[in-house]
């Protein structure tokens, strides 16, 4: 799906560089009193089929990617299955009990903060906009895909969504994208946020082939307003820079996770339901997995290359 033309683009190769520059001139500050290393305006150039980021003293956590990427795919609002693979979402819940941040309800259902009373506005499927959009016109700059928006602006919200938007465009017959955050974590954010996002391109690519047979998967552009670590990992980031990066396994998806049906309207597909299914099978039976079998259950819908 990708040329020769991204040997520099695994995200493992991005990150260090990143975090050796931070490590030399990054400015520090205390955001809610908590240390922080960051930079302003960073922009990482990734192969969408390499965004999982592992180091040798930062393993990656494949429960969790399983986990999240049903979450997702459920459009759930309420942390209760998201706890079984982290308890941090519980920590961020709304008075209502629901959190914000769930880029599966924001994305591939209508966007919560897309309702209106005029008659001529309807609510807004991202995903739907970006694929009519580009199918319309493939030179288009309008396929744009909103998460954050004024919807989350109240007080004492404790999740404020970390990502304004994603923007898609065809240029020399490539489907690139652009992702937008306000702030990023490298290591609880980035390390997640890239590959759900990348299989999002991914997606948007399968259905577009479709339209323009010649289309070829292009580049992620994950930028951030501001890009950090905390103070937990000051440690971790001195092992990580004191080696090489590792290379990052390539993650291909084998089929979309969300499709248009013969009307051109959006479905999640029978692989995502499929998907889901499993992982919360995985759970009902109360088996002990390992990473590996975690990673192993990706498989059903990615093709995972070490």
């Amino acid at each position: 799906m990708t040329e020769d033309k991204f040997k520099v683009n695994d995200i493992n190769v991005q990150v260090y560089q990143l975090l050796d520059d931070l490590d030399s001139v990054g400015m520090h500050s205390s955001p809610r009193g908590q240390k922080v290393v960051e930079a302003t305006l960073c922009t990482l150039d990734i192969d969408p089929t390499l965004p999982v980021m592992v180091f040798k003293d930062r393993p990656f956590n494949w429960k969790y990617l399983a986990g999240e990427i049903a979450w997702y795919i459920k459009r759930e609002t309420k942390p209760k299955f998201i706890e079984n693979f982290s308890s941090f979402w519980s920590k961020l819940t709304n008075p209502d009990g629901t959190i914000n941040s769930n880029y599966g309800h924001i994305l591939l259902g209508d966007h919560p903060g897309s309702s209106y009373d005029d008659k001529w506005r309807k609510p807004v499927n991202q995903m739907q906009w970006v694929y009519d959009t580009l199918k319309k016109d493939q030179f288009s700059r309008q396929a744009i895909a909103f998460l954050n928006s004024p919807h989350y602006q109240y007080e004492n919200n404790k999740d404020f969504v970390c990502t304004f938007y994603m923007n898609f465009w065809i240029r020399k017959n490539y489907l690139d994208m652009k992702v937008q955050m306000r702030s990023n974590d490298i290591f609880f954010g980035l390390s997640y946020d890239a590959p759900w996002f990348s299989l999002m391109q991914q997606s948007m690519y399968l259905n577009l082939k479709k339209i323009y047979p010649e289309l070829k998967l292009g580049m992620y552009h994950h930028s951030a307003d501001n890009i950090h670590y905390y103070e937990r990992h000051f440690e971790l980031v001195e092992k990580v820079l004191s080696g090489d990066p590792m290379h990052s396994p390539k993650v291909i998806l084998k089929n979309p996770i969300f499709t248009f049906n013969e009307n051109d309207t959006f479905e999640l597909s029978t692989y995502a339901l499929d998907y889901v299914k499993q992982i919360e099978e995985i759970l009902a039976s109360e088996e002990s997995y390992t990473q590996e079998d975690w990673k192993n259950a990706l498989s059903n819908i990615l093709d995972i290359q070490d």
